[in-house]
């Protein structure tokens, strides 16, 4: 009876020790890496990256166009699409510059194109986002 117990007390304690081993290897690997991690974050070379991105000069903000200007680009009608000159159908906005077009002009011109027909921001068919209404 003795025996069994003391089996059951060193099995038990051979498992607890292979726990802990196993915890404070995976632990110290995870420890190794964040320490390196941190040695690089702070390193010379990555600041001196950082602070080339940062020294960029900003880019002058976009050019607004009036819808009351006589601008050629822009319908005097809100509900006009810009490209076809009609009342806009399946109403789509242009992500990268925010005008609303019909979906299948400004398709067609971005596919071609790869820019916003209004301000000539480059950009791609997966900016166009279609709008919808409370009345569709």
């Amino acid at each position: 009876m003795w025996s069994s117990v003391s089996e059951k007390i060193k099995s038990t304690l051979k498992k607890a020790m292979g726990g802990v081993a196993f915890s404070l290897s995976t632990g110290l690997s995870v420890g190794v890496f964040f320490l390196q991690f941190l040695d690089w974050w702070y390193s010379s070379e990555n600041q001196e990256t950082i602070k080339s991105l940062t020294a960029l000069p900003t880019p002058p903000p976009p050019v607004h166009l009036d819808y009351n200007s006589d601008s050629p680009l822009l319908p005097k009608m809100k509900t006009v699409c810009p490209l076809c000159r009609k009342t806009r159908v399946n109403d789509t906005v242009l992500a990268t510059s925010g005008y609303v077009f019909c979906y299948r002009c400004v398709f067609n011109y971005v596919r071609s194109h790869q820019s916003c027909p209004i301000t000539g921001y480059p950009t791609e068919v997966q900016h166009l986002i279609k709008l919808y209404s409370p009345e569709n």
